[in-house]
């Protein structure tokens, strides 16, 4: 899967990206996902989150184990208040990655 192809997979699946919408994808490997998980873990710490056990589960429930593509819509000309929506596709089946709840 390359950049083009996890952009139109989360098009395809919303159905209501409106026209002259900014797409891109940033494809994170096993690497930065590492420093998404290390990144998370600080934030929870720093936020009194201490028991390891909670901080692990807190974690992956944000951050997914395996290689995905983080796709970024932002709507909004400039005159008007921009908005952006994220949103993860699996790089090995090229689903959606449902939002942690």
């Amino acid at each position: 899967m390359d950049q083009k192809a996890a952009i139109m997979i989360v098009i395809e699946h919303f159905g209501n990206v409106a026209p002259g919408t900014k797409c891109s994808a940033v494809f994170f490997d096993k690497h930065r996902i590492a420093r998404e998980k290390d990144f998370y873990a600080k934030l929870y710490s720093e936020n009194g989150v201490h028991d390891l056990e909670v901080l692990r589960a807190m974690v992956a429930a944000n951050v997914p184990d395996d290689p995905y593509w983080l796709v970024s819509l932002k709507t909004g000309d400039g005159a008007t208040a921009e908005t952006t929506r994220l949103h993860r596709v699996d790089d090995r089946t090229g689903k959606i990655i449902p939002d942690p709840a």
